[in-house]
């Protein structure tokens, strides 16, 4: 069975065992710290020595700031033309000629490629081939051309 009381005792271990750590880092840096400024007040004067250990405590800062004031700002690389972009590309200009179609025929067509696109994207080629096709025979059999289409008659 789940026992909730262990779970929170192990989360409590573990936080405590963390502020333990924490808190062991933080006097080591004040005590290297006090031997440090003691060093250097002994060896570099009462002023300088505090003053040097400042200085050697902002060093981090001062890197950080003059690396960001010269820094060149990195350029996003430029969105290349893939395959999957053409066929997008594609399937929206076959996407307009479907508006002649019955409502219903454009939803069902839009859910269908929606969903190639998410789950299946190598398929949606194939489907916006199809889609010309079908488009293409529909004006076919109906008659209507485009102007770069030549008429047809039988």
């Amino acid at each position: 069975m789940f026992n909730f009381s262990d779970h929170l005792q192990e989360l409590r271990s573990t936080i405590v065992g963390l502020v333990l750590i924490l808190s062991a880092t933080v006097i080591g840096f004040v005590w290297i710290s006090i031997g440090i400024y003691f060093w250097l007040s002994s060896s570099l004067g009462s002023v300088w020595g505090p003053l040097v250990l400042g200085f050697i405590y902002f060093i981090p800062i001062i890197i950080f700031a003059l690396y960001k004031a010269f820094a060149r700002p990195v350029q996003p690389p430029k969105p290349q033309l893939h395959e999957q972009d053409l066929a997008i590309q594609t399937f929206s200009k076959a996407f307009e000629t479907l508006p002649g179609q019955s409502p219903f025929l454009v939803i069902v067509v839009a859910a269908v490629a929606a969903f190639l696109a998410t789950r299946f994207p190598s398929l949606l080629t194939t489907f916006t081939q199809l889609l010309a096709t079908f488009t293409a025979d529909a004006k076919i059999r109906t008659g209507v051309t485009t102007p770069d289409e030549p008429a047809t008659k039988e």
